[in-house]
């Protein structure tokens, strides 16, 4: 099935899965979070456009994906080569999705987070051109530091170090200052983490369109797109979305695409689970599926109809019947 699918379609099914996702707001929201990011996902043969990757040390493809911060939504993902740069192919998706976004909402703020791979003065200026065209657009982005922030911020790294010396406690200092660097379209706003522990210094920026807030408040606000980790784990280990064997590219794709819509389904279900059954509507996927769906079942078939007899001792057999009752074109009919 996977060979079957044209090269074409597969920009089209990536839209539907964008398109899915705007469409699955029941109210308008104050602000939309986007965390943008890369994984990895080691290739073993002779597949089409797998590459080494310095940074991985192995051969792989480089998928990206974006989740929605505050929810943990799958907004898009697409496949790329296993030798791309982290920010390929980012300034189009983003583009696509917030200007979707923005037609729907257009008094949404939207915030764009990435780490520092996607510190890519072109993105930025995108971004920035797109805030300029539609309003409410925004971004906190890692940034590597190299010797020009550390110079810029060294006082704030010498009053961390001042207090830790005087309480021997870590101590994390928060300070901002412009970066004027040459290949940057204009000189951007830079939050600085000055961070002083007994293992020493530890220095980290981001570069970010939000200038009228504290640097603390920023940094703090970057440091929750760690959370995206936590869904890509669920994308890759609960559903196997790093299962791309197949021999060509597109077919991989499509494959990779697959596993999104089964993530599309399952952050569905969890969202159905959660009136019902708070703990699992928190659940990993590997755990709702475990608990939940992976159920012993009698089929036989008849005629005119697929008998599936589910078993009475199945201790979430309740929970089962709540959320498959809805699905049903008719009505739930109870035992004599």
């Amino acid at each position: 099935m996977e060979n079957a699918v044209a090269v074409r379609r597969l920009r089209a099914l990536v839209c539907e899965i964008e398109e899915q996702y705007v469409r699955s707001f029941t109210a308008v929201p104050e602000v939309i979070v986007l965390d943008i990011d890369s994984t990895d996902d080691p290739t073993h043969g002779q597949q089409h456009l797998s590459f080494f990757h310095g940074s991985y040390d192995q051969h792989m493809y480089h998928p990206l994906v974006i989740f929605a911060g505050e929810r943990g939504q799958l907004v898009s993902v697409v496949l790329r080569p296993g030798n791309a740069h982290a920010a390929r192919g980012a300034m189009g998706v983003l583009r696509r999705v917030i200007q979707r976004l923005k037609q729907r909402f257009p008094q949404t703020q939207i915030v764009v987070r990435g780490d520092s791979a996607f510190a890519v003065p072109r993105l930025l200026r995108m971004l920035e051109a797109l805030n300029q065209e539609l309003g409410g657009i925004a971004y906190v982005v890692g940034l590597a530091q190299n010797a020009v922030l550390l110079r810029s911020g060294a006082a704030a790294l010498s009053e961390a170090r001042r207090r830790f010396l005087a309480t021997k406690q870590t101590v994390q200092h928060f300070d901002a200052f412009s970066y004027a660097a040459e290949s940057w379209p204009q000189t951007p706003h830079v939050g600085m983490k000055a961070e002083v522990s007994e293992h020493g210094a530890h220095p980290r920026f981001v570069v970010t369109s939000l200038s009228e807030f504290a640097p603390a408040l920023l940094y703090h606000a970057y440091c929750e797109r760690g959370q995206c980790e936590k869904f890509i784990k669920d994308f890759k280990n609960a559903l196997q979305a790093d299962r791309l064997s197949c021999s060509t590219f597109a077919a991989n794709f499509f494959r990779l695409l697959e596993h999104a819509a089964a993530y599309v389904l399952f952050y569905a279900l969890r969202t159905q689970v959660a009136p019902f059954a708070p703990q699992l509507g928190r659940a990993q996927f590997d755990t709702l599926r475990l608990q939940l769906l992976k159920v012993a079942a009698l089929v036989s078939q008849s005629t005119r109809r697929l008998l599936v007899r589910l078993p009475a001792a199945f201790p979430l057999a309740l929970l089962f019947r709540q959320l498959a009752a809805p699905l049903a074109r008719q009505p739930l009919r109870s035992s004599a």
